[in-house]
C-alpha cells in the first residue's frame, strides 16, 4: 500500500517497483468508472426459488444440473467441477463480487488520491449493501449454493462470501473519511455481529465449519475477518491461533500435498484455490501477532510451505500432473501464493517461479494490496 501510494504521488524511490506507477493510475482509473453509478445489490434478483425475501442472499450450488432421467430435472445432481451457467445466472454471488470491487477501488482512491468523492462513493456503495433499508442484504445465508429439488441451503454457500475476507482492509482505509459516518461504522459493526453469530450457531453455518476440506478453512478465514470487523480481534485471534492450525494439520501432508483437493475433478485449482484463501488468513494472522506462515504440526504436516514447494515444479511441467483436472491446467491460480510465498520464504524455487508465473506486472489490484512486493 505505501509503495502504491508514493508511486501515485511520483515519489522518488529507488525501490519502488517500476510497475507500481501503472497500477496506481488504474486503480483510480477503476475507480472513476464506478462514480456516481447505482449501488450494487441483491433485491433485484429475479430467482427467488427459496426465499420470497428480495434481501436474503440467494444462489444455486454452481456444479448442480436438472436430472436428465427425470421429467421436471428434480431434484437436480451434482456434476463436479462442471458449472451450470444457468445455476451462475440465478445467483447473487456475481452481484456480491461486484460490489466488493467496487468499494476497494474507490476506498484505495480515496487512500491514494486524498479525494473525498472516493470515500463517499465507497460509503454510498456499502450503505447501499449493507445498511439502507430498500437495498440491504439479510446477514445470513440461509438460502447459499441451493439445490433445486433437494436444499433450500446448504453450508457449502458460505464459499460464496470468502469476499467478504478482504473488506477489513477496505474498511479501515475509510477509517478517516467524513463521508463514512460514525452512524455507518456502527451499522457496519452490528451487521458484521449479526452474521458473524449466525456463522457460529446456524445449522447451515456450523455444517461449513464442519466441512473437512477447502470449505471449512474458508470458513475459519472468512469468520476471523468478519470477527475483526465486528470489533472481536480476541475471537478472531482464537480462530486465526487455534483452529486454522488444526485444519492446516489435517489438510496438507507431510509432503506437502493436500489429499481432499487432490480428489477433486479439478485437483490442480482446488489445491491452488484453498492454499490461496489459507494464505489470506496468515496475511491476517500476521496482522494479528500470529505467525502462521512458519507453522509445522506433529510430523511435519500443516506446513504452508511445504504446500507450495509440492505444487511448483508442476508449473513448469503440468504434463507431469497425474491427478484429475477437468479444465485447463492454469498458472494463474497459483499467482496469490505465489506472490505471498516469494515474500515470506527465503526460498529460490518459489521466487523463481513467481517471477516467472506470477510477475507483478500481470497482478491484480488485490494482489498490490495483499501482497509485499519482493524485488
Amino acid at each position: 500500500m505505501g509503495q502504491l501510494k508514493s508511486a501515485y504521488e511520483g515519489k522518488e524511490d529507488p525501490n519502488l517497483p517500476s510497475e507500481a506507477k501503472a497500477i496506481a493510475t488504474k486503480i483510480v482509473k477503476e475507480a472513476d468508472k464506478r462514480v456516481g453509478k447505482p449501488v450494487i445489490t441483491i433485491t433485484e434478483n429475479e430467482n427467488l426459488q427459496a426465499s420470497k425475501d428480495p434481501h436474503d442472499y440467494f444462489s444455486i450450488g454452481r456444479y448442480f444440473w436438472p436430472d436428465p432421467s427425470k421429467s421436471d430435472g428434480l431434484p437436480w445432481i451434482n456434476r463436479d467441477g462442471e458449472t451450470n451457467p444457468d445455476a451462475v445466472k440465478a445467483s447473487d454471488e456475481k452481484k456480491l463480487g461486484e460490489m466488493i470491487h467496487a468499494v476497494e477501488y474507490l476506498a484505495l482512491a480515496y487512500h491514494l488520491t486524498g479525494d473525498e468523492k472516493y470515500g463517499a462513493e465507497a460509503a454510498r456503495y456499502l450503505r447501499g449493501f449493507f445498511l439502507d433499508a430498500e437495498t440491504k442484504m439479510n446477514p445470513h445465508l440461509d438460502y447459499g449454493q441451493s439445490v433445486p429439488g433437494k436444499a433450500t441451503g446448504r453450508g457449502w454457500g458460505l464459499i460464496d462470501t470468502r469476499g467478504f475476507m478482504i473488506l477489513p482492509d477496505v474498511l479501515k482505509l475509510l477509517e478517516k473519511c467524513p463521508a463514512w459516518t460514525t452512524q455507518d461504522r456502527e451499522g457496519m459493526k452490528s451487521w458484521w455481529t449479526a452474521y458473524g453469530d449466525w456463522m457460529q450457531t446456524s445449522k447451515i453455518g456450523l455444517q461449513e465449519k464442519k466441512a473437512p476440506n477447502n470449505h471449512g478453512a474458508a470458513y475459519d478465514v472468512q469468520l476471523s475477518a468478519v470477527l475483526v470487523m465486528a470489533g472481536k480481534e480476541e475471537e478472531a485471534k482464537k480462530v486465526l491461533g487455534e483452529s486454522l492450525p488444526a485444519r492446516l494439520n489435517d489438510h496438507i501432508t507431510a509432503d506437502g500435498k493436500q489429499p481432499r483437493e487432490l480428489a477433486r475433478t479439478k485437483s490442480w485449482s482446488y489445491s491452488c484455490f484453498n492454499l490461496k484463501n489459507i494464505c489470506k488468513g496468515a496475511v491476517m494472522a500476521q496482522s494479528l501477532g500470529i505467525d502462521l506462515w512458519s507453522h509445522e504440526g506433529e510430523g511435519g504436516r500443516g506446513s504452508l510451505r511445504k504446500a507450495m514447494l509440492y505444487l511448483v515444479p508442476f508449473l513448469q511441467n503440468p504434463e507431469e500432473w497425474s491427478e484429475k483436472q477437468i479444465t485447463k491446467f492454469d498458472s494463474k491460480e497459483a499467482r496469490v501464493w505465489l506472490n505471498d510465498g516469494a515474500v515470506v520464504y527465503d526460498d529460490a524455487g518459489i521466487r523463481s517461479a513467481q517471477k516467472e508465473f506470477a510477475p507483478m506486472e500481470k497482478a491484480d489490484v488485490t494482489d498490490w494490496v495483499s501482497t509485499p512486493v519482493q524485488k
